[in-house]
C-alpha cells in the first residue's frame, strides 16, 4: 500500500508522475531527430523513477517518519530556490553565467564551512569554473547545442 505520509514513498510517486509526464511530452508531437537527446534523458528518468518506486514499495516500511524527524523538505528548499532563480535569470544573464552562479550558490548553501573563509570560497569558485568548463564541453563541443545567450555570454 502506498503511504503518502512516508517521505520516501511520496517522493517516489512525485518522481514517477513528473518523469512520466516528461517522457510523454518528449514523444508527443516532436521531431524524433531534433529532440533525440531530451527524449533519451526523459526515458532514462522515467526508468529510474520506476525503479525508485518499486524499491520503495517493496521495502514494506510504511512508518510515518515525519513525526520523528524534521521535514525533509527543509533540507532541499534552498536548492529548489536556487533552481527557480536560475530559471528566471538564465534568459537575461545567459546559460553559462547563470549555471556558474547557481552552482556556486549551491556549494555555498550546502557547505559547512563559513563563507568568510577565503580559501574555501576560492575552492568553491574553482570547482564552479571546472563545472562550467564541463558544461561548455558537453553542450557546445559535444552535443553542438546552442545554449541561451544573455547579457554576459
Amino acid at each position: 500500500m502506498i503511504n503518502m505520509k512516508n517521505p520516501e514513498q511520496a517522493s517516489a510517486i512525485y518522481a514517477l508522475v513528473v518523469s512520466a509526464l516528461f517522457a510523454f511530452l518528449s514523444f508527443y508531437g516532436t521531431d524524433a531527430e531534433t529532440y533525440l537527446f531530451p527524449r533519451i534523458i526523459a526515458v532514462v528518468l522515467a526508468i529510474l523513477s520506476v525503479i525508485l518506486f518499486i524499491s520503495n514499495s517493496a521495502s514494506g516500511d510504511d512508518t510515518d517518519e515525519s513525526s520523528s524527524e524534521p521535514s525533509y523538505f527543509s533540507a532541499i528548499w534552498p536548492g529548489l530556490l536556487v533552481g527557480l532563480v536560475f530559471m528566471l535569470i538564465m534568459e537575461d544573464l545567459g546559460f553559462y553565467t547563470s549555471s556558474f552562479l547557481a552552482f556556486i550558490s549551491i556549494l555555498v548553501l550546502y557547505d559547512n564551512r563559513p563563507i568568510a573563509n577565503i580559501k574555501a570560497l576560492a575552492s568553491k569558485a574553482a570547482i564552479s569554473l571546472a563545472f562550467l568548463f564541463v558544461l561548455y564541453l558537453l553542450f557546445w563541443n559535444g552535443l553542438h547545442v546552442r545554449t541561451p545567450t544573455g547579457l554576459l555570454f
